[in-house]
């Protein structure tokens, strides 16, 4: 049979040989040569386990490739159309004719909204921003504040502005909830989403958020070239201006955006 090391028997002394004894114990060997080729013996190896707390394979980089800014796809091409269509109110109106808008979010609310604001001021229409800072879809969804907003100003164009503070979030899945409650808040009203502008690496929320606007639209502002304050979040005097322009142009405005505004708030 073929011998393997954990099988071959403990040599034992033997009397010398002579030549044909000697040609025999080659043929022998050759014979188990060929049979351990056959059927494929070999020297048995223990796996060896695996810990938890092994150190990675050392490769040729010790540092890992950055992941990319975003783990959200690229939408599609008639997704893309279609967001970029102008948003229009009930009446068929485009949205830029609102006469009362709300304006809901975080800290990001202010860099647009002082823009807009003007706009609909000059005309005797209504702006209403309320933001409050490092805010979340859960502090607007869970408890609220998006609903209690609708009652106090009753607005026919809602935007919100809300992300920035959860583009980190690991699960961003169990945000899922808050953003279905904040859209089934709205009323129905026409609402603009305006997405966060990308300022920290996506770990999945702004798909998660694209999967659960309802009738809301998204507006994607991380394609957007926003000139940054000191801190690398929020767009500075440059970026809230391109920011507010791009947006109005979706709500089907035409005329400029109006510049020097008051500081953003």
């Amino acid at each position: 049979m073929c011998l393997t090391p954990s099988h071959r028997e403990v040599p034992r002394a033997t009397p010398a040989v002579g030549p044909t004894r000697a040609r025999r114990v080659v043929a022998c060997a050759s014979v188990a040569a060929v049979c351990a080729a056959a059927l494929g013996c070999r020297e048995s190896t223990a796996a060896t386990p695996v810990r938890d707390d092994a150190a990675p394979p050392q490769t040729q980089s010790a540092e890992a490739p950055p992941p990319s800014e975003s783990a959200a796809p690229a939408p599609s091409a008639s997704t893309a159309a279609a967001e970029d269509a102008t948003l229009r109110l009930a009446s068929g109106e485009p949205a830029a004719a609102a006469t009362r808008v709300l304006h809901v979010g975080d800290s990001m609310v202010p860099l647009v909204g002082n823009y807009l604001r003007p706009i609909f001021q000059s005309s005797g229409r209504k702006y209403f921003i309320d933001s409050v800072t490092s805010a979340s879809t859960l502090d607007f969804g869970e408890k609220g504040l998006l609903q209690q907003a609708m009652y106090r100003y009753d607005p026919d164009l809602v935007l919100i502005s809300l992300g920035s503070n959860e583009l980190f979030d690991p699960k961003p899945e169990r945000r899922a909830p808050a953003i279905r409650q904040i859209v089934a808040h709205t009323r129905g009203r026409p609402c603009l989403w305006i997405g966060p502008p990308a300022w920290k690496r996506d770990l999945g929320f702004i798909q998660v958020l694209r999967n659960n606007l309802g009738h809301c639209r998204y507006f994607d502002s991380a394609r957007l070239d926003l000139p940054r304050m000191a801190d690398g979040r929020h767009p500075d005097w440059t970026g809230g201006y391109r920011w507010a322009s791009a947006v109005w142009t979706l709500l089907g405005g035409t005329e400029p955006v109006p510049t020097g505004n008051r500081r953003p708030d």
